[in-house]
């Protein structure tokens, strides 16, 4: 019985996952694009610069997840629009930093706020050891692919 538990959860956890993803990514995309006029690329930028400051491309899509071409040409369109700026002199540096200018953390601040209510009523279902498990899980399941990646 608890084999046939297992190859059920095997055979649906990674569509389960993805239907969630592709639901908060939606939800957040149009708070993002309705209240800031920005695309969801362009939120996560700033939200991971906010939270971690200056980064190179490289870094920036090692913890997005995005592919280069799509982190170049949104960090092209965030410098144009000035949420972002080099950090440091020579702008041509291979790995030069990028960090969020006021207007970006102006963005940052106001949207936060919209996005950590978003956060909560997603979460508002679960109880606070639920939360921990759900994230301990990810965890694991992230270090998993991670190692099986490598």
């Amino acid at each position: 019985m608890e084999g046939d538990l297992d190859d059920e959860l095997h055979s649906i956890i990674n569509v389960k996952l993805n239907v969630v993803n592709v639901k908060i990514s939606r939800q957040i995309g149009q708070v993002v694009q309705s209240s800031a006029n920005l695309r969801l690329p362009e939120w996560r930028i700033i939200s991971l610069l906010s939270s971690a400051g200056a980064m190179s491309q490289s870094d920036i899509r090692g913890n997005i997840g995005m592919d280069k071409g799509q982190i170049s040409r949104t960090v092209k369109s965030m410098l144009q629009n000035e949420l972002l700026r080099f950090d440091g002199q020579n702008a041509q540096a291979r790995n030069v930093r990028l960090c969020l200018t006021d207007k970006g953390r102006e963005i940052y601040t106001r949207v936060g706020v919209m996005m950590e209510k978003h956060q909560s009523q997603v979460l508002a279902a679960l109880s606070r050891d639920e939360k921990q498990s759900l994230y301990d899980s990810l965890l694991q399941i992230e270090k998993s692919v991670d190692s099986w990646s490598a």
